[in-house]
């Protein structure tokens, strides 16, 4: 009962930040109670919050020895093996937590995108995307993470289109599921489609895009459809976001020699 209590208060104490008085009563409590697998846990999850992540590793370790890991326990040692460069380990460990039924649902965003930011994981990045889904379908983030990584890892593009219109019908107000849907279509050459998914793109939300390769590839899809009006607007747009200097040479030109008229495809 008082290692329930010890356990529920540095809990406590971790969850407002008091990270060191958190581990300060584990330290006391395993120098009392050496076999209490939750104050390993716990203590390992502390020092993952400080970065100490070999000291995390080790508690999580004798942790396991004792109960079996929780989700986050076992998704912060997953995690720990791999910033310390032990790839297979980490590996096993994401593959063995993605199988869980009790993997708690705010943490498969989290899971895929840290997954995500290795190359070497993004089959599981894929895979927890496809847990996320399984798990609520009407989350348009999913199905993008979900194409994202199916595009990284090679599948054809039609089967990414396909996902990416399921995230555009969930959230059609989105306009960066638009620009993705439209970006993979332009690649399949279905130039008549992507111009009907940007279109529904607002004028104001157009006006709301920083990013150069976007803005000018949407000027580019706007003048093939003969759209002046959208057009403008993302050639406006891109002179706004040139540097001074650049702005003092004129309108934004074309830096590139005449595209060949496209073979419209529907």
């Amino acid at each position: 009962m008082e290692t329930q209590k010890t356990l529920q208060g540095a809990l406590e104490l971790f969850r407002q930040g008091l990270h060191y008085q958190a581990l300060d009563q584990m330290t006391q409590l395993l120098a009392v109670t050496p076999n209490a697998g939750k104050a390993w846990e716990l203590k390992g999850l502390i020092e993952d919050s400080l970065s100490w992540h070999n000291t995390s590793i080790h508690s999580l370790e004798t942790a396991t020895t004792l109960i079996p890991l929780s989700a986050s326990g076992q998704y912060v040692l997953a995690k720990n093996y791999l910033e310390t460069g032990k790839t297979e380990l980490a590996q096993e460990v994401f593959t063995i937590l993605l199988q869980r039924d009790d993997i708690p649902d705010r943490l498969l965003p989290a899971l895929s995108s840290y997954l995500g930011r290795h190359s070497e994981m993004t089959q599981l990045a894929l895979q927890a995307c496809r847990t996320a889904i399984r798990r609520d379908p009407d989350q348009a983030d999913s199905w993008l993470g979900m194409a994202h990584f199916m595009n990284q890892l090679g599948y054809p593009q039609r089967q990414v289109a396909s996902v990416l219109r399921k995230a555009v019908s969930l959230d059609p107000e989105n306009h960066h599921y638009r620009l993705a849907l439209s970006k993979v279509l332009e690649r399949m050459g279905y130039h008549t489609e992507a111009y009907h998914v940007v279109k529904q793109i607002s004028r104001s939300q157009l006006q709301e895009i920083n990013c150069t390769s976007c803005l000018e590839r949407l000027r580019d899809i706007f003048d093939d459809a003969h759209d002046e009006t959208r057009s403008e607007i993302c050639r406006k747009k891109l002179q706004q976001l040139q540097s001074p200097t650049d702005s003092d040479r004129g309108p934004v030109t074309r830096n590139r020699l005449p595209r060949p008229p496209r073979q419209m495809k529907r």
